[in-house]
């Protein structure tokens, strides 16, 4: 860790610390105010109370698969950038060319292999904290097919009470919030790949990324859309 100076412990101490606290607040701010998560979580359990309403559930089976399409995009793709990461980390000592292009690029302070090796390393564990992720999206998304599967013919009991829909919204909901830190994953990596770069855009890409993710979630047209009353404004 020597290779690490003081603006680079600065930089990955304050990226770290608002990814935790932004993904801590947004939780917590998405109970009070409209936000994407909020909304869409309002919808996906709406959407397991019709579900348990209707005679024919095939058009509920093709949402929840297109649903796992997306998750498994996003597992496939982030196992790719994950060997892709090893590789590198793997080739680090042995050529001495891709540190070369690192010493090369604008703005590039000079960097040692042990801190080229220290940041590979940084962005292998984001990419597979959205691995983790996005595989339990995509296995909660199963569950959620079979509790669909597991819903009674008989309908007399009121979907609001019925613990069999309670369950499906629920684990509906948590595969969204799943996807959704999985996602924020990618976008607070982005900062980490500046680090390559420089620290002082490591510094300035994380406060760019919460403020754009920020926005996204809780000020963007998508937002305003759903949380509109009477739908989406003109």
């Amino acid at each position: 860790m020597n290779a690490m100076t003081t603006l680079d412990w600065v930089g990955l101490g304050l990226w770290l610390l608002c990814w935790i606290a932004y993904g801590v607040w947004s939780t917590r701010a998405s109970e009070r105010q409209p936000s994407l998560m909020g909304t869409v979580a309002q919808s996906r359990r709406a959407w397991m109370r019709e579900a348990y309403r209707r005679e024919n559930r095939v058009t509920d089976s093709a949402l929840i698969s297109s649903l796992m399409h997306s998750a498994t995009f996003f597992s496939s793709t982030t196992i790719l950038i994950l060997g892709a990461l090893f590789a590198i980390l793997g080739g680090i000592e042995r050529n001495t060319e891709l540190l070369d292009v690192v010493k090369n690029l604008p703005l590039a302070r000079q960097a040692s292999q042990q801190l080229l090796e220290i940041k590979a390393l940084c962005l292998a564990g984001v990419f597979l904290y959205g691995f983790l992720r996005f595989t339990m999206s995509l296995r909660q998304f199963n569950l959620i097919a079979i509790l669909i599967g597991a819903l009674p013919p008989d309908r007399s009991e009121p979907a609001e009470t019925h613990p069999m829909v309670s369950k499906a919204a629920r684990l509906n909901e948590l595969a969204g919030n799943n996807f959704t830190h999985g996602l924020r994953a990618y976008y607070f990596a982005v900062p980490l790949v500046l680090w390559l770069v420089n620290p002082w855009l490591l510094l300035a890409g994380t406060a760019l990324i919460t403020w754009v993710t920020y926005f996204m979630e809780f000020h963007s047209a998508t937002v305003r859309a759903l949380s509109a009353p009477d739908g989406p404004s003109k």
